[in-house]
């Protein structure tokens, strides 16, 4: 049984909630919270397994209600998002601060929250807000730390069982390899994960990252716009046709596929002319891509996310001799995405999110 605590100052919300969740005999509402501090108390006092939680609420706001449940009792929680510019905005800082997934409130249907709801049970909550500083801050710069993970180490401690036996011996390491293109692929946990590692990816690195978050395309231009104020990279929304730059990170918009198909230039594709691709955009198109065309100068990082999506992507890759990182099981919020890699033992290492950003840098720069 999920036992679900309902958060929103609108009556007719938390009616509608309500009545969606106990269209299912596994999931029970144990509680309903009319604004933020009512969350908090209901939060230590009932001890949900999920919450749903309004962003504008009387006393203090969904997202400061996010950050002291994170605090007292970590529980996953499912922001509930308007479509406008400020409530993408608010979102995305929920979603900083710990929030484990959203729903637009115009999508908000039984089937749309039911899975919602049964993926945020199964999350690891990873509380990583403090590596994202004030968006209204000046540019916030932060000296990336040196590798501190024994790599092999790392892998015997987060695989599953049988998924992937490491070799014995040293850490990899990688000579006579320069790496000009980084492509990142990552969904549920993303916001977060990418606010924690962005940040520590040196702005002298000689490569491009291209990234493919699963997310909407109200989302994905302020998500750029957020991660750029934080990063000592330039991070912006990518636009067909343009040139990819070093020191530079390009999230796909939402509704597009992202694909570099030509050395160094960005090609959109409408979602529409790949139908056997379910998710948007597809980290499969973008590795398979860019190892197509970068071959062993390409590296490829699989992050947190639900599904598999990648996994096609990363068995072509790995025959171009591209280069790939999966984020570890312990650190993932979800660990669909990297968990189809490691399976397939496509990876070349497991790193923790921690690492991630380091490794990088060394693979990078230490040349």
């Amino acid at each position: 049984m999920i036992r679900v605590l309902i958060v929103d100052d609108s009556s007719f919300m938390r009616v509608r909630i309500k009545t969606l969740l106990e269209a299912r005999d596994d999931i029970k509402v144990i509680g309903i919270a009319r604004n933020g501090m009512d969350a908090i108390r209901k939060t230590i006092v009932l001890k949900p397994d999920v919450i749903t939680m309004d962003i504008n609420m009387p006393d203090i706001s969904g997202i400061e209600a996010v950050e002291q449940i994170m605090k007292q009792r970590p529980t996953p929680i499912i922001m509930i998002s308007s479509l406008t510019y400020d409530g993408v905005y608010e979102t995305l800082k929920a979603l900083e601060k710990g929030a484990v997934d959203y729903i637009h409130k115009d999508n908000l249907y039984e089937a749309n929250l039911i899975e919602k709801i049964l993926m945020a049970k199964e999350a690891k909550i990873n509380v990583i807000a403090d590596s994202a500083k004030d968006e209204d801050s000046p540019r916030y710069i932060e000296v990336a730390r040196p590798p501190s993970v024994d790599f092999i180490q790392k892998a015997k401690e987060t695989v599953p069982d049988g998924a992937y036996e490491p070799q014995p011996g040293p850490a990899p390491v990688v000579r006579d390899r320069e790496f000009s293109i980084i492509g990142i692929g990552i969904s549920t946990g993303g916001p977060s994960a990418l606010a924690k590692m962005l940040p520590r990816i040196s702005a002298d690195i000689p490569a491009s990252i291209v990234i493919a978050q699963h997310m909407p395309s109200t989302f994905t231009k302020p998500l750029a716009e957020r991660l750029d104020k934080i990063s000592q990279l330039r991070v912006k929304e990518a636009e067909n046709g343009e040139q990819l730059l070093p020191g530079h990170a390009y999230i796909c918009p939402g509704g597009k596929h992202i694909m570099i198909e030509k050395k160094d230039t960005v090609t959109l594709y409408d979602r529409e002319l790949f139908v056997n691709h379910h998710y948007c955009p597809s980290a499969s198109l973008l590795m398979s891509s860019i190892s197509r065309v970068y071959a062993d100068n390409a590296m490829c990082v699989i992050m947190t996310g639900m599904g598999s999506d990648g996994l096609e992507g990363i068995t072509e890759a790995k025959k171009k001799r591209s280069y790939v990182i999966a984020q570890s099981e312990s650190s993932s919020v979800i660990f669909g995405m990297p968990k189809a890699v490691i399976s397939n033992n496509l990876q070349d290492e497991i790193v923790h999110l921690d690492n991630i950003a380091d490794r990088i840098n060394e693979l990078c720069l230490n040349k």
